[in-house]
């Protein structure tokens, strides 16, 4: 992504950030909310897919692709707010997922990765995403029991 791509994302976020706190409709959505929304925006993008196909157009694809992604960011911004979690937490997460899921184009040093195959990878990223949450709330449990 080009710096200019990068200020362009980091400025949809602030957009859409004013738009939590102003915005007498997007101020008050929820997770639960936003839910029909996601599903009717996903719908859009698959039409915009069969628009593209059929008549060779990419225009109505790029509009449905910035609304379902403008859905991404506010259910981020909400979370934030809620304490969950951050737009940075979902992206390096996705970044995190597709290098680990991708080892013969981003590791390919590392041959036992590289054989294994999609489902093994997938199986091995939930093993480490389980003794991730294990071991936060041991240290959870560890702080909370402490006098």
């Amino acid at each position: 992504m080009a710096e200019n791509e990068k200020d362009t994302f980091a400025q949809f976020v602030e957009v859409v950030g004013e738009l939590r706190k102003k915005c007498p409709w997007d101020s008050i959505q929820t997770h639960e909310s936003l839910k029909i929304c996601l599903k009717n925006e996903t719908e859009e993008v698959l039409e915009g897919i069969d628009i593209l196909t059929r008549e060779g157009s990419g225009e109505n694809l790029c509009e449905e692709l910035g609304d379902l992604l403008m859905l991404v960011v506010l259910q981020s911004v909400i979370a934030q707010e809620e304490g969950l979690f951050t737009m940075e937490d979902v992206i390096s997460g996705i970044l995190f997922k597709m290098k680990f899921r991708h080892p013969r184009i981003f590791s390919p040093e590392d041959k036992e990765a590289s054989e294994l195959s999609w489902e093994e990878l997938k199986q091995h990223e939930k093993a480490m995403r389980q003794k991730s949450q294990e071991s936060s709330q041991n240290r959870f449990l560890n702080i909370s029991e402490k006098p």
